[in-house]
């Protein structure tokens, strides 16, 4: 972001073109502060409205402005000196200005939109009015990355003059307002700054292309590093479509937040989160170990992403109970047996096709969801026995002796398969029913339980596969006695054959003595 403080002498105005929009003639204006630079269009009669109000209040001389002509005003000569003499207008404004820089003279070349200190003064006077009645109705509200990045920026520099000559642009009334929050949402960009946020359907927020200028300024989000030490009392932490890798300081937040989600951010490991204002992401065994832990952390949302894996920074949520990791590239999970309090976990539209002893890292498990995978077998879950809520709906589950291995866990009772190979066969819903023996009417199949006529085929279809067990296992019983019969007897002949042979030669060994 700009800073008009520190880059004022640096710091210049020109209109390099006109846009003509529904024969309405634009002047755009570009000014560049330091590196940053963004544009802002005008016409003639917001010219004549702002110098009407430095006339008026600030001393600027009447005859500055190039006059009005009403006839002959769109020929091109004309826009032509028209749009030098109105540069050289605000060339000398800001030199006029330059010290003072007045809040109309701001807005109008959008100062407040893209310059730090212009920026944090427009938020603190927007707080100043009306903070109190944002945070009487809630206690949440939205920031965009250029909003935090600019209250970071603000807290490293002196309080500049602007600021002292009016109270209403004090950087405490920022401060308070902050210290008093208990759920923020980051975003790259906001419509109107500032804008409370009060709907938890983050589907309707529209996130800003990450690498994309912001506006019609040369800042990308991507680039904007912020920090979240000014937030006292956060509990809910929300980040839609802006990069955790950006964070330089969480404060206090490992020792407040409860809850914290992340949607959208291109974020690919666990620690760019865990460890977001760590400088070393790859923190070695021992180090997690002397890392601070986010103590009371109970729920994680870590949705639409690009994880790939659930790396050992996972263990520094400790008292998680909830972890939402949907729509990432996951393919196994990992480390989570460091979870002893993790109850909820959703895995949904992921890569997982396998499962294999999930019951080691998931031994305390409620609720799993499973959807939108590639599994096809389900022995891996055979001994969640905690399990009570299970979606294993559109995945490859074709064979229906696979539900065999869940159809024993003691307390589940909701059940989805709907999405399946196997869910598209005749009866489906007798067949999978008669697969939890006793417990069948207890079961909700694809959110709703059975009715008398499936229960009915349902005891039908067991006892049969009871009885066809039985008489398999009857049939293997046979077939193993006969096996050890027909052994029995060959043992037998080949004693007696080993008996005969001794038999005719002691005779003849008798006689061999005798002679």
């Amino acid at each position: 972001m700009s800073n008009y403080q520190l880059h004022s002498n640096e710091t210049t105005l020109s209109i390099p073109r006109i846009i003509t929009v529904d024969s309405v003639n634009y002047y755009e204006i570009l000014v560049k502060c330091g590196q940053v630079m963004w544009t802002v269009n005008h016409r003639y009669r917001d010219f004549a409205d702002l110098h009407d109000r430095l006339v008026a209040d600030r001393g600027v001389s009447k005859d500055k402005l190039p006059p009005k002509k009403v006839i002959g005003n769109k020929s091109p000569t004309f826009l032509k000196k028209r749009q030098e003499a109105l540069e050289q207008y605000l060339k000398e404004m800001l030199i006029f200005l330059k010290v003072t820089m007045p809040r109309e003279f701001v807005e109008f070349l959008d100062f407040h939109r893209y310059d730090i200190i212009f920026m944090v003064q427009h938020l603190a006077c927007s707080l100043f009015l009306r903070g109190d009645a944002f945070l009487a109705k809630s206690k949440k509200y939205g920031f965009s990355v250029l909003e935090l990045h600019a209250i970071s920026e603000r807290m490293k520099i002196p309080c500049p003059p602007t600021e002292a000559a009016n109270s209403s642009y004090n950087f405490s009334h920022i401060l308070d307002f902050c210290a008093q929050l208990e759920t923020i949402i980051v975003l790259p960009t906001k419509n109107s700054l500032p804008t409370i946020l009060y709907d938890d359907d983050t589907d309707k927020y529209i996130p800003h292309a990450l690498h994309k200028p912001i506006g019609s300024s040369n800042l990308i989000p991507v680039q904007l590093r912020y920090e979240l030490s000014a937030f006292k009392t956060l509990r809910n932490l929300i980040i839609y479509g802006a990069p955790t890798k950006n964070i330089q300081n969480v404060g206090a937040l490992r020792e407040t937040l409860s809850r914290i989600e992340v949607y959208k951010s291109e974020t690919k490991q666990i620690c760019q989160i865990a460890l977001c204002d760590n400088v070393h992401k790859d923190a070695g065994e021992e180090e997690l170990d002397k890392l601070k832990q986010w103590k009371n952390l109970r729920h994680a949302v870590f949705k639409e992403n690009q994880l790939t894996a659930i790396d050992r920074t996972i263990r520094l949520f400790p008292s998680l109970k909830d972890l939402v990791l949907d729509k990432n590239k996951l393919e196994e999970i990992a480390h989570l047996s460091h979870l002893n309090n993790l109850q909820v976990l959703s895995l949904r539209c992921n890569r997982i096709a396998h499962c294999p002893n999930w019951h080691v890292q998931l031994g305390n498990l409620v609720t799993l969801n499973l959807s939108q995978n590639r599994i096809r077998m389900l022995e891996g879950l055979s001994r969640l026995y905690s399990l009570v809520n299970l979606d294993l709906s559109c995945n490859a589950i074709d064979d229906i002796n696979e539900i065999d291995y869940i159809g024993n866990l003691p307390l589940l009772e909701n059940l989805r398969l709907l999405g399946n190979p196997v869910a598209g066969g005749v009866d489906y819903r007798a067949r999978v029913l008669s697969r939890f023996g006793e417990r069948l009417q207890e079961i909700y199949l694809d959110n709703e339980k059975g009715n008398q006529t499936e229960y009915d085929m349902a005891l039908v279809l067991s006892a049969l596969r009871i009885s066809a067990q039985k008489s398999q296992r009857r049939l293997h019983s046979l077939l193993d006695s006969s096996v050890v019969s027909d052994s029995a007897e060959e043992d037998d002949r080949g004693q007696g054959g080993a008996d005969g042979d001794g038999v005719s030669q002691t005779p003849s060994t008798s006689k061999g003595a005798s002679r």
